[in-house]
């Protein structure tokens, strides 16, 4: 119903002073073709600083455009939104809504889609967030790329769009429904149930579960906890470096490779293509298989297999 962020006029700010950073995107949009430069021809730059004092649980729900978090100071929550519209009309109508319930913080991004005369072709907002790093921190995200760093998310609930998560201080819920999950340094366990898309992890300390996955390669890495996926469709499956059992439920098609495991690696049911298992300190199980080829090398335990 309405135009998205273009990739070539998308924009979020790093390190930069906030005005200039807002002025140098407007000047790059400018130069773009009629259909691009129009659509961002209304901006504005939201800026909230909130206490965090007394604060344990932080809500944070964002809709079109780019959503960035850091760890910031301690006592304190630093929220900039760039706001992109069509025209000054539209633009006046996006804002960020604040309610406080108790220990509760709930951040709002309001863009009034399904309002009555809001007719923009093309609304966004950006933002920026610099919360505290144990600040418990709960994300509900329509579209656009997530990237977080060094903070403590515990759920993430997103539409479409990349998400990017390092150095997690808690343990993390992701549903998501299209576009790539990146997980590095999490210091907790991970839930993931995702529709379309790959999978990457490196350095997941607790459980790692895939409740579901329907499309999209799964590169799972130096997981500590054990690793479960229950479900998955289509796509591949590399699991390497697990400090307990590995257990995968069903599988679709695509390959199957899974090395350097301490525990057991155990797989219910597999479709379509070949199942390569090295390097294992406990016993390997496949109760069914379908089309392609098993191989296993270097297993201490006891191994079955269907003939």
């Amino acid at each position: 119903m309405f135009a998205r962020p273009a990739s070539n006029c998308s924009y979020f700010p790093k390190r930069e002073k906030s005005v200039l950073r807002l002025l140098t995107f407007l000047a790059i949009c400018s130069f773009l073709p009629g259909a691009l430069a129009d659509q961002c021809s209304a901006s504005k730059e939201i800026n909230e600083n909130l206490s965090a004092t007394g604060i344990s649980l932080l809500k944070v729900n964002a809709l079109a455009g780019y959503l960035e978090i850091r760890s910031g100071d301690s006592d304190h929550i630093r929220f900039t939104g760039y706001a992109c519209a069509d025209e000054e009309l539209w633009l006046s109508r996006m804002t960020l809504d604040i309610e406080r319930d108790g220990e509760v913080l709930e951040l709002t991004v309001m863009i009034p889609y399904e309002q009555d005369g809001f007719d923009p072709r093309y609304a966004h907002m950006n933002i920026e967030l610099a919360i505290p790093e144990s600040l418990e921190t709960q994300i509900r995200d329509s579209s656009g790329n997530i990237d977080i760093d060094g903070v403590s998310i515990t759920q993430i609930d997103d539409s479409s769009g990349s998400i990017r998560l390092e150095d997690n201080h808690s343990t993390v819920d992701i549903q998501d429904s299209s576009g790539d999950i990146e997980l590095r340094d999490i210091h907790g366990g991970v839930t993931i149930s995702d529709s379309a898309g790959d999978i990457d992890t490196r350095g997941v300390s607790g459980t790692l579960t895939i409740s579901r996955d329907s499309s999209g390669d799964i590169d799972l890495r130096k997981t500590r906890g054990k690793v479960v996926i229950e479900r998955d469709g289509s796509g591949n499956i590399d699991i390497d470096e697990v400090g307990d059992d590995v257990e995968i439920g069903s599988d679709g098609s695509g390959n199957i490779t899974i090395r350097s495991i301490t525990g057991n690696v155990t797989i219910g049911s597999d479709g379509s293509g070949g199942v390569t298992v090295a390097t294992v300190s406990g016993d390997v199980t496949v109760n069914a298989k379908g089309q392609g080829t098993i191989r296993t090398q270097k297993i201490d335990g006891t191994i079955s297999i269907p003939h």
